[in-house]
């Protein structure tokens, strides 16, 4: 079995990795943190601030056919002082080209390789979302949310194609370490696929239905 992980070289990321890798899984990893050579183990590394398309062609189109793809990877340019505070012309130019940098790799770039790679039909392929799409109690980076709702609609748009089974991950578990990492990994994997598609699951795998407030 395949995986291919984007933003999985530390933290909560990484436990998702080596979790696949202690199943038997060959896992793709797609990240800025070079992690020890192992077994089953294949890295590309990139730097977030300047990868495009290019930089990851020849690596995507060498991949074997995926069975599972998590996009984990997080970007924000904006903060509430970017509203609050004066800045130069350089400095907004700059605030600008990074702030379409962070847009590209959280919402086009998983797009572009969803268009690129090869997916098992029964293949799962999953976004990290955040519950700021819908509770807005904190708005201090509207890039990042908007980024999110972003993904929420190009997974949303992708679970039509039958292509594989799209989904969302509401993340709020991860603080509290309620569920383990290998129970989520059991989790999405095991899920039934016609169920789980267009869905958003918590990590212990009941469905987040906030996120219906944007069909009615």
């Amino acid at each position: 079995m395949n995986a291919l992980l984007l933003g999985c070289g530390s933290k909560w990321g990484l436990t998702v990795l080596k979790t696949l890798l202690s199943k038997g899984w060959t896992v793709h990893n797609l990240t800025s943190t070079e992690l020890p050579q192992q077994e089953r183990l294949v890295q590309h590394i990139v730097n977030w601030n300047t990868v495009n398309q290019a930089d990851l062609e020849k690596f995507l189109r060498n991949l074997p056919t995926l069975d599972f793809v998590l996009f984990n990877q997080n970007g924000s340019a904006l903060s509430y002082d970017n509203f609050s505070n004066n800045a130069s012309l350089t400095d907004t130019w700059k605030l600008e080209k990074n702030w379409a940098q962070q847009y590209f790799v959280s919402v086009i770039l998983p797009y572009h390789i969803i268009k690129t790679v090869s997916l098992n039909r029964q293949a799962v392929v999953a976004w990290m979302l955040s519950t700021f799409v819908y509770k807005h109690t904190n708005i201090d980076h509207a890039d990042y949310i908007g980024n999110k709702y972003q993904n929420y609609l190009m997974m949303q748009n992708f679970s039509r194609t039958e292509d594989a089974c799209f989904c969302g991950i509401n993340p709020m578990e991860i603080e509290t370490n309620e569920t383990s990492t290998e129970i989520f990994v059991n989790n999405i994997l095991n899920y039934n696929r016609l169920e789980l598609n267009g869905e958003v699951i918590y990590l212990n795998g009941k469905k987040d239905i906030n996120f219906k407030t944007f069909n009615v």
